[in-house]
């Protein structure tokens, strides 16, 4: 190949012989690894598949409350005309992706025959391809997205700038971070025009047409799938980025926990590196192209002014590849491999760069007579430098034939394919043939097992119900499941739900069943169980207490709600309690316990982590707290008990109950008051003597007590039972909390039976003969009494008579 800067119209041959090379490469590595498949593009292909269908764009056909969740919707909609014509979209997409990387290779190579040379161009596209790291993104729109952005490229500095700025509303279109692409081939149009100081608004025109040429062009090609992605779903951007930032802000990433993007490409250096140590040359060269770029753009610099930006070599896919790492670190987004393919263009072009500069050097050193050879030593010093980018090609092709990869704690599993697909895509199809087609399902990660399930699929990251984006910047990971408790589970044996397992909680197992499990034992969440719900949700949907408690450190409880009031010994009683943050102080645990109003022994402890950091000042969370109360749980009333392990105030607020469980007698009168609330009529005349204490059992029946809204009020009344003459004066009375307390009228349900005892003292003086037993409810607070219903039982004080007593003298 010519070692000079050649015009394709001169030697098309040369080009053509060149690409074909670039192309066969490609298409073979892309046959050695036809098999590979990753798990977040299927996301996308269900978008593809539902529009193919007629069901729209959508993930979850039938659903009203669509996200957009996919981060290349254009390749979606490209994506939909195989799926309409029968052909497997996952095929269809790899090849696709396959084809474009063979595509921007060719397009490196052509930016090289123009700003530089030849081979330069050939190294670029040729290392381009070898990099492993780029057969990681096959099936994702990444590699078309990088076709279409070098393309543009090209075309810009071919002068097509109308083609250029058609490119960049592709790209805008096919990821979001094409508006890095647009903004690169814009400013490098302007650069181009530059002529130093404006003199005139001609000459300001002149300057301007061609890059708001670009720009404009740009925006009209993306404009119509702005506005209809605006329209479906409120905006034209994917909800996937405030998913992926909220994942980071609570520690979660593609790599380890609490990983950057610029931590998680030093993990991939290393993972490489422990490959084989040979990678050290692909840096090195990576370096010297780097001191070549900075030279160049000097010299030019100081003869060009600001039109050293339009001769430098490369220069758009290297600004690209910073441009990118910038954007994506600034941005805080969860790294995963595939958000570091943009760059590989950009590398592949320094790394040509300084092979070729590290080639003069050799061909310095070797003196004069050398010179001439400096062309071969540049492509022998590429195949070294290929030898392990091809060695990490080897390893990805060794795991997609069979071999074991590492665990995802080793660095090296980084770099290598998810094993994962094969069993994800065998529970899909399980579930597709063993569930109803209205069955909604929950998992962890919604590509592979969404997509050949077909049925209505909610992940508990935060994707498709972006609702939960705060619990899971809080580190909750557990809320989504907890509030939606679809009909079906799959999850998987280890982190399931990443820092929280379910599976092993007696309140899960009582709620779900498992219904089948898959294993494979090269896949490190292997089993993968599937559950199904085997009750009705019980989700905390009740509020109990909506008030403000004082939790310390400027943290107060400010709401506690509950699955039921009522709780059913042996099933679970979910609690939830809403924070609001105050000083940040690490990790701290949260107990909550159901306790007996007296104090005594409660319903069993939860306890929870709650990651104060990464709460904002003010801000309110509910946090939920599954209890499984025991078979024989205590009959009575119990206050909810919130607070910190190690601080010391306590919140008491909320109540819930474990019913009496009374029967009602069929035959009883039951005398109404008001509210629902009511009392039997006493069937029998009590017998008692004067001087003694006369126990009285009161059987009321359950009301509830409402404001003018109709909701509930949480009073607790005060009971009364006055033994009355015949005049009207009472002779003998006794004033409590029903049950003493143990069983306040807040937790009362409607028609329940509550039986009452009151032992009321009577007066040694008290003549004998017959009284009536007067009662009813008050509120202590004002004194004011529970009105009632009119009846022939009510007294003219607004009371009710329910028997009668005999007194009589005893020794």
């Amino acid at each position: 190949m010519t070692d000079h800067p050649i015009s394709l119209r001169t030697d098309r041959r040369l080009f053509i012989a060149a690409c074909a090379a670039l192309a066969l490469f490609g298409l073979a590595l892309g046959w050695l690894m036809r098999d590979i498949r990753f798990d977040d593009p299927f996301i996308t292909y269900r978008f593809s598949l539902n529009l193919a269908r007629g069901n729209g764009f959508v993930f979850n056909a039938g659903v009203a409350d669509n996200a957009l969740i996919t981060t290349a919707p254009l390749y979606a909609l490209l994506l939909a005309l195989p799926a309409a014509l029968g052909i497997d979209i996952p095929t269809a997409s790899y090849w696709i992706g396959v084809i474009a990387l063979a595509v921007a290779a060719c397009a490196l190579f052509a930016l090289g025959l123009r700003k530089s040379k030849a081979l330069v161009g050939f190294i670029a596209g040729a290392l381009f391809i070898a990099f492993p790291l780029i057969w990681l993104t096959l099936g994702f729109e990444t590699p078309l997205f990088i076709a279409v952005a070098l393309l543009a490229f090209l075309a810009v500095d071919a002068r097509r700038d109308a083609s250029a700025g058609v490119l960049c509303g592709i790209a805008i279109g096919l990821r979001g971070d094409g508006f890095i692409v647009a903004a690169l081939v814009t400013a490098f149009s302007f650069a181009r025009a530059w002529e130093g100081e404006v003199t005139s608004w001609r000459q300001a025109a002149s300057q301007l047409r061609a890059p708001l040429q670009i720009g404009l062009i740009a925006l009209a090609v993306y404009a119509p799938l702005a506005i209809w992605l605006t329209l479906q779903f409120g905006s034209p951007l994917p909800t996937t980025l405030q998913t992926k930032s909220a994942q980071a802000a609570s520690g979660l990433t593609g790599f380890y926990p609490n990983t950057s993007y610029p931590e998680g490409a030093l993990i991939l250096i290393r993972a490489y590196l422990e490959q084989t140590l040979l990678f050290v040359l692909v840096l090195l060269a990576i370096a010297f192209g780097i001191a070549r770029v900075v030279m160049t753009s000097m010299r030019l610099a100081r003869s060009h002014g600001l039109r050293w930006i339009a001769q430098t070599p490369f220069v758009l896919p290297v600004a690209w590849a910073l441009s990118h790492f910038a954007g994506y670190t600034l941005i805080r987004v969860a790294p995963y491999v595939w958000y570091y393919a943009p760059m590989l263009a950009g590398l592949a072009c320094l790394a040509a760069l300084g092979i070729d500069e590290m080639a003069e050097i050799v061909a310095r050193l070797a003196g004069p007579a050398r010179k001439p050879f400096k062309s071969a030593y540049a492509i022998s010093l590429a195949v070294v430098i290929a030898l392990p980018l091809l060695f990490g090609v080897a390893r990805i092709i060794d795991v997609l034939h069979g071999a074991t990869p590492p665990e995802p704690s080793a660095i090296a599993s980084k770099v290598l394919p998810e094993t994962k697909v094969v069993i994800y895509e065998q529970v899909g199809k399980w579930l597709n043939a063993n569930t109803p087609a209205t069955a909604t399902l929950g998992i962890t990660e919604l590509g592979v097992m969404g997509f050949h399930a077909d049925r209505i699929t909610h992940d508990f990251l935060g994707l498709t119900q972006p609702q939960f984006l705060a619990s899971i910047r809080q580190g909750d990971f557990m809320r989504g499941l907890i509030r939606e408790q679809p009909d079906y589970l799959a999850l998987t044996n280890r982190n399931s739900l990443y820092d929280a397992n379910p599976q092993e909680d007696e309140w899960f197992r009582q709620v779900y069943t498992p219904a089948h499990s898959f294993e494979d034992a090269r896949f490190w969440g292997s089993p993968v169980t599937v559950w199904q719900r085997v009750t009705q949700p019980i989700t905390p949907a009740v509020v109990l207490d909506a008030g403000a408690h004082d939790l310390g450190d400027g943290w107060q409880v400010t709401g506690i709600a509950a699955s039921s009031r009522i709780v059913t010994p042996g099933m679970p009683l979910m609690l939830s309690i809403r924070l609001k943050a105050g000083d940040a102080k690490g990790n701290r645990e949260l107990r909550v316990q159901p306790i007996v109003v007296q104090r005594g022994d409660g319903l069993p402890v939860r306890s929870r982590i709650i990651r104060t950091n990464q709460f904002r000042a003010g801000e309110e969370a509910w946090v939920d707290f599954p209890i499984l109360p025991p078979a024989d749980a205590r009959k009575g009333a119990y206050d909810i008990s919130v607070k910190w392990l190690d601080g010391n105030l306590e919140v008491i607020a909320g109540r819930v109950k474990v019913p009496l469980g009374v029967e009602a007698d069929p035959m009883a009168e039951v005398i109404a008051l008001s509210s629902g609330f009511g009392v039997e009529r006493l069937d029998k005349v009590v017998s008692a003597c004067a001087g003694a204490a006369t126990p009285i059992t009161i059987l009321w029946r359950g009301g509830e007590l409402t404001n003018d809204h109709g909701e509930r009020i949480n009073a607790d009344l005060n009971a009364f039972i006055h033994i009355r003459d015949a005049n009207g004066n009472t002779a003998a009375q006794h004033d409590a909390q029903p049950r003493n307390g143990a069983y306040p009228t807040s937790v009362w349900s409607i028609n329940e039976v509550i039986p009452d005892e009151h032992k009321v003292n009577l007066p040694a003086t008290l003549p004998a003969g017959a009284y009536d037993i007067v009662v009813g409810l008050y509120d202590p607070p004002s004194g004011a009494r529970l009105p009632v219903a009119d009846s022939p039982f009510r007294t003219t004080d607004g009371a009710v008579k329910i028997g009668r007593l005999n007194v009589k003298a005893c020794r």
